[in-house]
């Protein structure tokens, strides 16, 4: 494809009427490659967002299970505490 200026160049060349037309073509095309684009961007972003979101649930469930497991590691130890106080062991 040409650069710019050769494009600009090309378009000066033409009738007044005519490159108004050409111009109005090129923005409506310009406009809906645009539209196709952000298109394609909201749906790469939804697709981002629910892989992230999964990823925050995995994560909260396994921060539930290491909260559980101190839980129940700090339950044993007390146990092991009282028990070594009053010489079960």
């Amino acid at each position: 494809m040409s650069n710019l200026t050769e494009i600009n160049e090309q378009l000066e060349s033409l009738p007044d009427h005519e490159r108004k037309a050409i111009v109005a073509l090129i923005d409506i095309k310009t406009e809906d490659d645009m539209d196709k684009v952000l298109n394609r961007l909201d749906a790469m972003d939804s697709k981002f967002d629910a892989k992230f979101n999964a990823i925050e649930s995995k994560f909260d469930a396994i921060e539930s299970k290491i909260s559980n497991l101190q839980w129940f590691m700090a339950a044993i130890l007390g146990f092991i505490a009282l028990s070594v106080k009053i010489n079960l062991f």
